[in-house]
């Protein structure tokens, strides 16, 4: 007994059937990944092309800043007015390193991240001045870490921002503003002890 393959307008919807199924799993085997990929890239790409255009933004201030570093104080000098506010106050580093890290806890607050960790790096001479460092990490969304940072680029005494990582989970449902996993240093700068 052979089985032939119904005709007419049965064999017609089983034709039909069969295309809609194979159709179906081309879509999910291979087009859909392939469009979720190139939505993450895309976002990839996005994100990079603001840290350039922050990047460059930041590289713009350099000779501002060098020009403002060259006018201000040498060790043992007493600061006033405007030049002494751009350093931290401490009469050791582990003070200033402490002013730091509070700072950086205030300004994460206000911006509504909670830091999970804080380390102070070894200070190191910088010219006439000590540069004291802190390694902070945290998990909150784009748009806080987005206001930490402004809230420290804008911060009294001038900080700086170095070695930002940022990671974020892939996730198969994307929230509208997923947290992310970020890392950064944050560096200020206080007078350095005259010499004895």
């Amino acid at each position: 007994m052979t089985l032939s393959p119904p005709t007419g307008p049965a064999g017609r919807m089983l034709a039909l059937g069969l295309t809609l199924i194979m159709l179906a799993s081309v879509w999910f085997a291979a087009a859909s990944p392939l469009i979720g990929w190139y939505q993450d890239r895309a976002s990839d790409l996005e994100q990079r092309r603001v840290l350039l255009r922050r990047m460059i933004a930041v590289a713009q201030t350099v000779p501002a800043l060098r020009l403002d570093v060259s006018r201000a104080p040498r060790a043992g000098a007493s600061p006033t007015g405007a030049s002494g506010s751009g350093l931290l106050e401490g009469a050791t580093d582990a003070v200033a390193a402490a002013a730091l890290q509070q700072r950086v806890q205030d300004m994460a607050t206000r911006a509504g991240a909670t830091l999970t960790s804080a380390e102070t790096l070894p200070a190191t001479q910088t010219g006439a001045y000590r540069r004291i460092g802190l390694h902070v990490s945290l998990n909150a969304p784009w748009a806080v870490l987005v206001r930490l940072l402004q809230a420290v680029e804008q911060g009294t005494p001038r900080m700086l921002v170095d070695d930002l990582q940022l990671h974020g989970a892939r996730l198969v449902v994307r929230p509208a503003d997923p947290p992310l996993d970020a890392g950064f240093t944050v560096f200020a700068f206080r007078a350095a002890a005259p010499p004895r």
